[in-house]
């Protein structure tokens, strides 16, 4: 479709004509004890992804297809707070604010758009879940090589079937557009890094994930269909908040004790690694696509808690 063929071009090319740029302007995401690198790279991608997302909804537009300008909207707003983090980073509290801040505006858009009987159930959903849960958790997740990218190509993929299952067309421009924008820029981020995506992109591609889920369970999507695709970034962070919080260390610092930080330690490539992660993804859209409920709830549970005690089968060493 236009939306998917109009973001990959884009997504490429803008990434190949981006990356000089931040080299000069000294964009740069220097490594410290806690990295997966080990030479400074750029940071900064989301600028090319988040254009390329926005040209492929202006094209789908002038195309004819029904677009979601909203969600867009605030993707690219939260798009520049990410932009400010990267160059100088903000308090907390305030990425937090401006976080929940999104939230709300959705999900009244969302609420004037359909039922209102969405409207209290819908307003916790995107603002505590939606919004501040899922973009923080795609913003810890974005730490290797490839793994945000391939993550949201399946996501954005899921968008795409689920709008055609549920005649949500604004969902699929959406869906395409992400997908597209992401496969453009994979391959100026693995299996060798050249750029990376820096919160300028995850926070706007976090935001339309999960703003695909939140249109979708709005429109009547099932929900298990609406969180498939981003329950393994929430439940790799929940897992080690959790650890964390069992343990009395401090939530928010830097570590390295997601499952796929743990993998790579262990010896795993990055490619590889964001492959398991993307893969468990996919499984579990499947399952939640193809199985009734009695048996795709017990596989989504098992794929979650295979993966995430995956670095205590794994031997050190051991190149996956």
């Amino acid at each position: 479709m236009v939306a998917f063929s109009v973001a990959l071009a884009a997504g490429l090319a803008l990434t190949g004509l981006l990356v000089p740029v931040l080299r000069r302007a000294q964009l740069l995401d220097v490594p410290n004890e806690r990295s997966s690198h080990t030479a400074p790279v750029p940071r900064g991608g989301g600028l090319a992804v988040m254009a390329a997302v926005a040209i492929a909804t202006a094209a789908a537009s002038l195309a004819g297809d029904d677009v979601l300008w909203a969600p867009l909207v605030v993707a690219l707003g939260l798009a520049g707070v990410g932009l400010v983090d990267d160059r100088a980073s903000l308090p907390g509290a305030v990425r937090l604010v401006l976080q929940l801040l999104a939230g709300v505006v959705v999900a009244v858009w969302t609420w004037s758009a359909t039922s209102p009987a969405h409207a209290v159930a819908l307003f916790a959903l995107v603002v505590v879940v939606g919004v501040a849960g899922y973009v923080n958790a795609f913003n810890f997740m974005d730490g290797i090589n490839g793994i945000s990218a391939l993550t949201a190509v399946v996501a954005g993929a899921w968008w795409c079937w689920v709008a055609v299952q549920y005649d949500l067309d604004g969902l699929l421009v959406l869906g395409a557009s992400v997908a597209g924008a992401m496969l453009g820029f994979a391959p100026w981020n693995t299996p060798r890094a050249r750029v990376f995506l820096g919160d300028v992109g995850s926070y706007g591609i976090g935001f339309l994930v999960v703003a695909g889920a939140v249109w979708a369970w709005a429109g009547g999507v099932p929900a298990l269909l609406c969180v498939a695709p981003l329950v393994v970034y929430l439940a790799d962070t929940g897992w080690v908040l959790l650890k964390r919080a069992r343990g009395r260390r401090p939530l928010m610092q830097a570590h390295r004790e997601h499952v796929y930080q743990q993998l790579v330690d262990l010896g795993w490539t990055h490619t590889a690694s964001a492959l398991m992660c993307a893969g468990v993804s996919a499984l579990v859209c499947c399952a939640a696509a193809f199985a009734p409920l009695e048996v795709s709830l017990p596989v989504v549970a098992l794929a979650l808690v295979g993966y995430l005690l995956l670095p205590r089968f794994t031997r050190p060493e051991v190149v996956a």
